[in-house]
């Protein structure tokens, strides 16, 4: 294979190194066939590559069999799911933690729920530091990468410094170095929409896609974004603050000072009051409410209709500025829209989109609540899968 003008043999070797260990990190067991057809490699290149990862301990090679009498076995490149990262996600009303191996399985996690309001960072980083050492004490004899974690709040992208999380009460909250310290370990962390919308792009709905945008919503609205097929980030990493987005100029005043935000027209606690019920009852408590309008409750289905027509003018407002491909829905707006498709709909098509609506497809999120988590295990996982060679040899 002819090296591109401009490439030297060492960064090409590396750039395929990447590609090798991404595809199979990513789409799991593949043989050396299909890698060699994918990445338009020769076959004894492919043999080479393979070889230095498993010499790296990434991945294994198993053989199997190719249908036909005349077919030969194939080499199947396997990640080794020994080498694990541990994903953190800090939610408005739990912390999840999970050990995951190369490849993206799970093999252990913890969950422990807490009251949502504001919590002091510190106790915060005990809870989550336990279940970081309780995964850790189960995973003798595999090799630890990192720690990757969301947060539901802007995280400045030099430092993992919390700018503002309003749902944890944080502002300029040190978490990322606190827990650096306190595990004596890295620890990078991102917005939890943002790494959603990884995620979403890598193992679920949004597989395929360049431009993406993830919504979620709970007590607030998140939103992270692909262009291109990569991050939309902003010049310090808060770009994506899409629930203060103004969509009523004469609507409530938000908790930011604003008026009319998206989020005090959308969200968890807002149908929850419409409704007549509690607020803080979080996911049960708003398919309760979908249940009861289903049942024929007509409080309960004018607060749905109600919040699926924002639900409709926001994402319009979404898809007018970012033009993406597909819209990922997670949180209160995916069981909003299961529950009132045709109502998002109505209020998408309202007034005119600078993306026909179908060109747009919309698609409630495959990895549900986990998504942050699943994309806080993909970001720790990154330094290794753009640089396999920086692994410390296996032994």
């Amino acid at each position: 294979m002819a090296t591109p003008t401009g490439v030297g043999t060492e960064e090409l070797r590396r750039a395929n190194l990447r590609a090798i260990l991404q595809t199979v990190h990513t789409h799991g067991p593949t043989t050396r066939a299909a890698l060699t057809k994918q990445l338009g490699l020769n076959r004894s290149t492919i043999g080479a590559l393979t070889g230095e990862l498993q010499s790296l301990g990434l991945v294994s090679e198993e053989t199997a069999a190719v249908g036909g009498r005349s077919g030969r076995p194939s080499h199947l490149v396997v990640p080794r799911e020994d080498n694990v990262v541990v994903a953190v996600d800090v939610g408005v009303d739990r912390i999840a933690v999970a050990l995951v191996g190369l490849g993206g399985g799970v093999l252990d996690r913890r969950d422990r729920t807490h009251h949502r309001g504001e919590h002091d960072v510190d106790h915060v980083v005990d809870a989550v530091a336990q279940m970081i050492d309780e995964v850790l004490g189960d995973a003798s004899g595999r090799r630890f990468l990192g720690v990757g974690a969301a947060v539901p709040g802007a995280v400045r992208a030099g430092d993992g410094l919390v700018r503002f999380a309003p749902n944890l009460g944080w502002v300029d909250a040190p978490f990322t170095d606190l827990l650096a310290k306190r595990l004596g370990r890295p620890v990078s962390t991102g917005n939890d929409a943002n790494l959603g919308v990884l995620a979403e792009h890598v193992r679920g709905s949004a597989v395929g896609f360049s431009d993406v945008a993830y919504l979620s919503a709970s007590v607030g609205i998140g939103g992270g974004f692909l262009t291109g097929g990569r991050p939309l980030t902003g010049a310090s990493g808060y770009a994506g603050e899409v629930g203060h987005l103004q969509v009523d100029s004469t609507g409530p005043e938000c908790r930011c000072g604003a008026v009319g935000c998206w989020e005090t027209k959308v969200g968890e606690n807002v149908l929850l009051r419409s409704a007549g019920r509690l607020p803080g009852g979080g996911p049960p408590a708003v398919a309760e409410v979908i249940a009861a309008a289903c049942a024929g409750d007509d409080r309960a289905a004018r607060a749905v209709a109600e919040v699926a027509d924002w639900c409709g003018v926001g994402i319009r407002a979404v898809v007018n500025v970012f033009n993406p491909e597909i819209v990922v829905l997670g949180g209160c707006l995916a069981q909003v829209w299961r529950a009132a498709e045709d109502l998002v709909d109505e209020a998408l098509s309202r007034s005119t989109m600078m993306s026909p609506r179908e060109d747009v497809v919309i698609r409630a999120a495959a990895l549900e609540d986990d998504a942050p988590l699943i994309g806080a295990a993909e970001l720790a996982f990154g330094p290794v899968l753009d640089h396999p060679q920086a692994v410390p040899q296996a032994g």
